[in-house]
């Protein structure tokens, strides 16, 4: 019995090792996946961390160009919250110095009478007045000034070195070309205090303000049009359509022809026409102060208290000099080409 036990185990042995299927172990025994299958696995590895890789520097470029756009976007902003600033300042200071003008104009009147009725006293103490007046006026005109090279200095920032280099090669051209012409810096002129980036400069010439055209009716919000054929100018803002041809004298606002006080000419590659023309026939108010050669234009919606409306040619800028040793007053006018000197006194 125990022979016939010990016989079937060793029979069931034999056949199991015979049927047992036999596996290819790799080199280092401890593992049953062949090189090809590990190499596989190790190339899908591969592209999953090269995907990772791209997938974050895809994800980084993303994050440093929407960082550039929140920074210029940013120092954009800023940009115009200073210009705001600066041009607010200058308008205080405007006003500022008008109400010292007035002022000194008051006195003046004041002093006129004393001499009249003989209070030379009174006379002397209101020179006085004058005189302290005369230097807060200085002094205001000093921050004005200051304030307009700030808002250059902004100016600068919209052009590149070589846009700046062009313009400056416009100022010298147009200088050459026009004797009597005064060319206006950038940043000059402002639409509802928005600063202009003129590629060629403005300038005055015979009294009349010239700017290039495309720029200033863009500015503007008209649309500009170009007849080659005719060399004629369409600019449409709303209803208002206007037609200027080159170096002709007059043009055509909504069917009406007008003279304007400058043809339109082409200078440095831009056609030109008159500032005030252009601006009032679109619906705006041109202001222009004579004194720190800055052109303000805007729709109406906020006027100036400090600034004429006239063209250059026509500004008056009145200068007042008190002496208190000979208790004189000297007041000189000038209107465009004409100067005129008054002095009260002994």
């Amino acid at each position: 019995m125990k022979k016939g036990l010990r016989l079937f185990f060793a029979l069931t042995l034999v056949l199991s090792v015979a049927v047992t299927p036999v596996v290819a172990k790799p080199g280092n025994g401890k593992s049953g996946v062949s090189s090809s299958q590990k190499e596989a696995k190790s190339e899908a590895k591969g592209n999953v961390a090269a995907t990772d890789s791209a997938e974050d520097t895809t994800e980084e470029s993303n994050n440093a160009e929407t960082a550039s756009q929140k920074t210029k976007s940013n120092s954009q902003a800023n940009k115009k919250v200073f210009k705001d600033e600066l041009n607010e300042q200058k308008k205080e200071l405007q006003k500022e110095k008008s109400s010292l003008n007035q002022q000194v104009e008051a006195l003046q009147l004041q002093y006129e009478n004393m001499l009249a009725a003989g209070d030379e006293e009174g006379a002397a103490a209101i020179l006085d007045n004058i005189n302290e007046l005369n230097e807060q006026i200085q002094g205001v005109q000093a921050r004005i000034k200051e304030t307009i090279n700030e808002r250059y200095m902004v100016v600068k920032t919209m052009y590149t070195d070589e846009e700046l280099a062009e313009f400056s090669g416009a100022e010298e051209l147009i200088a050459q070309m026009y004797a009597d012409a005064e060319v206006l810096s950038a940043g000059s002129v402002t639409v509802n205090n928005n600063l202009i980036k003129f590629d060629t400069p403005p300038y005055i010439k015979n009294g009349v303000t010239l700017v290039p055209l495309r720029a200033i009716s863009e500015e503007l919000g008209g649309d500009v049009s170009w007849d080659a054929e005719t060399k004629t100018v369409t600019i449409t803002n709303g209803d208002t359509v206007v037609q200027i041809t080159e170096n002709s004298t007059t043009c055509i606002v909504n069917g009406e022809t007008i003279e304007i006080s400058a043809p339109a000419t082409k200078d440095c590659g831009r056609t030109y026409v008159p500032l005030r023309f252009l601006s009032e026939a679109l619906g705006f108010n041109t202001e222009w102060d004579s004194e720190n050669e800055l052109i303000d234009i805007s729709d109406g919606t906020e006027a100036s208290e400090d600034t004429t409306t006239t063209e250059a040619s026509e500004d008056t800028t009145t200068t007042t000099e008190a002496s208190v040793d000979d208790n004189t007053v000297t007041t000189t006018e000038t209107s465009g080409d004409d100067t005129t000197t008054t002095t009260v006194g002994e």
